[in-house]
């Protein structure tokens, strides 16, 4: 399987997606992102590696005047979920299905280009920079977001599944957060031919209502249900046990922290 494949999701594993890991953590994390960007009136964005179209919709909303909104990503799946749920709007909304290192869009075309929490699961990192450099204006921006720590939530995960489960199931739960230090990104960044005009932290805090749904719509699904049911409910009780002192009236309220980017395109 090639780096990119691997990445490619079913319809299901799309709409679960949409279903859970959104409202969860990547709506709540657009919507903060949305709020600190300068939205230029009647600007073109681009939002990369975008999903079912949390961003996408988010910037929608705070986008002044009447602009051009285009969602990319590798799952044709997900584009026809983040399709399927972007109401009607002034603005042009368009949707691709592509490889971030091979855009089928102009060059010099977009005055912001966004990525939420995509960047760390790129192949070819300086390739999807140098692609998003090569289709924004001059002076044109770049927001970028990346968690900054491995939340407790995942590093109680990631426990549960090397005791119940296996090594490279809790390897699965950690990856998202492996690529995390804000010296390499500004590097990879500047390297790319953008200038680090911001860097700070958003810090979310997710909210666990059904904790045995939410985990079971993680990639880690299959790994817990090829070892039983009794694995799972002992996985499950593992985490709660571990996450007890975000407990708030039944509900499991986790810290998860971000680097926030913007940079300018040289």
């Amino acid at each position: 399987m090639s780096p990119i494949d691997a990445f490619r999701l079913s319809e299901a594993a799309a709409r679960k997606y949409q279903d859970h890991s959104v409202p969860a953590m990547f709506a709540p994390l657009a919507d903060a992102t949305a709020k600190r960007l300068n939205l230029p009136a009647n600007g073109h964005i681009l939002d990369v590696a975008c999903g079912t179209g949390a961003l996408t919709r988010a910037i929608l909303e705070h986008l002044p005047g009447q602009g051009r909104v285009v969602g990319a990503d590798l799952n044709q799946s997900m584009i026809d979920v983040a399709r399927s749920m972007t109401k009607r709007t002034v603005h042009s909304v368009e949707w691709v299905a592509s490889d971030v290192t091979a855009l089928p869009l102009d060059d010099q075309s977009f005055d912001l280009a966004c990525i939420q929490q995509g960047l760390q699961f790129f192949p070819d990192k300086p390739a999807a920079l140098a692609e998003i450099h090569r289709v924004l204006k001059p002076s044109g921006h770049l927001s970028l977001t990346c968690w900054r720590a491995i939340s407790p939530f995942n590093n109680a995960l990631a426990e549960a599944l090397a005791t119940f489960v296996s090594d490279s199931a809790a390897q699965k739960a950690r990856a998202p957060f492996s690529f995390r230090d804000g010296d390499v990104i500004t590097s990879l960044l500047q390297d790319a031919g953008f200038s680090v005009a911001t860097h700070d932290g958003i810090i979310l805090q997710r909210r666990f209502e059904d904790l045995r749904a939410q985990v079971l719509a993680l990639p880690v699904e299959q790994d817990m249900r090829a070892k039983g049911e009794a694995v799972i409910d002992q996985v499950i009780d593992d985490i709660a046990a571990r996450l007890a002192p975000y407990s708030q009236d039944g509900v499991f309220i986790v810290p998860q922290e971000a680097h926030f980017f913007v940079a300018t395109r040289a």
